[in-house]
């Protein structure tokens, strides 16, 4: 079966097969002259750039070199043959790297989609209260991210041998370590900093302050004491209210 990748030209290629002699079958590149595995290395990167694809560097440069498609993610580029077999360690650092990129491209799309928002930024508020919203939303996104992995594994799938499915399950596996993590970071700098400990004590002291301007009112007013206990119960049933 002919393989036939981004940037295939209508020619055949120029190279020869190594064990038979016999002429390639498959397509040049467009504009270089010889496919994928026949490349001269000195057009090897350009090759690379148009197709996307990665060539084995195994004894790079030598007659003896490796010309098989290197794993994705692998760096430097090695084929499942030279280090990058299923389960390896260079197998798994690859896939890992294969998400970061679509978690980048993602993000520079999302940025570029909304660029007006990312320069004219809402200022922030109290920045206690801030913290503990964003801690609130990584707890969010670490239970919704548990739920999606804990589907996947009732459902047995992660022993499907698929590649894409394959590197969908270490995808969401990584990201709900991720949101572990972050989780984890955000709540010990929360009690480090003694947040909650810190936002009650503001708030006594807005109470304790809103409680001495009502009080040198009602003094001011001339009302008698009957009257300022109802005028503070009904400031309390307000505020109530309002929170």
């Amino acid at each position: 079966m002919e393989i036939v990748l981004p940037g295939s030209g209508p020619l055949q290629c120029q190279g020869t097969s190594a064990k038979s002699g016999q002429p390639c079958t498959h397509r040049e590149i467009d504009g270089l002259g010889y496919c994928f595995a026949h490349m001269p290395d000195d057009l090897l990167d350009e090759a690379e750039d148009i197709t996307g694809a990665r060539r084995c560097r195994k004894n790079f440069g030598q007659p003896d070199a490796c010309h098989n498609f290197a794993v994705a993610g692998t760096n430097p580029p090695q084929c499942k043959n030279h280090g990058a077999n299923r389960g390896s360690v260079h197998a798994q650092r690859a896939a890992t790297a294969v998400v970061n990129g679509r978690v980048t491209d993602r993000m520079v799309a999302i940025m570029g989609d909304h660029g007006e928002a990312l320069m004219q930024p809402a200022e922030i508020g109290d920045p206690l209260t801030e913290l503990l919203g964003v801690a609130a939303e990584i707890r969010t996104w670490k239970e919704i991210m548990r739920g999606v992995v804990a589907d996947l594994l009732s459902r047995q799938q992660i022993r499907y041998s698929h590649r894409s499915y394959g590197e969908q399950i270490r995808a969401e596996v990584l990201l709900y370590e991720r949101a572990l993590e972050r989780l984890a970071a955000i709540l010990v700098q929360i009690g480090k900093l003694g947040i909650e400990r810190k936002l009650a004590m503001i708030q006594q002291q807005q109470v304790d302050m809103v409680d001495r301007a009502l009080s040198a009112a009602l003094t001011a007013s001339g009302l008698g004491l009957v009257e300022q206990q109802e005028a503070r119960a009904v400031l309390a049933r307000e505020l109530t209210k309002a929170s």
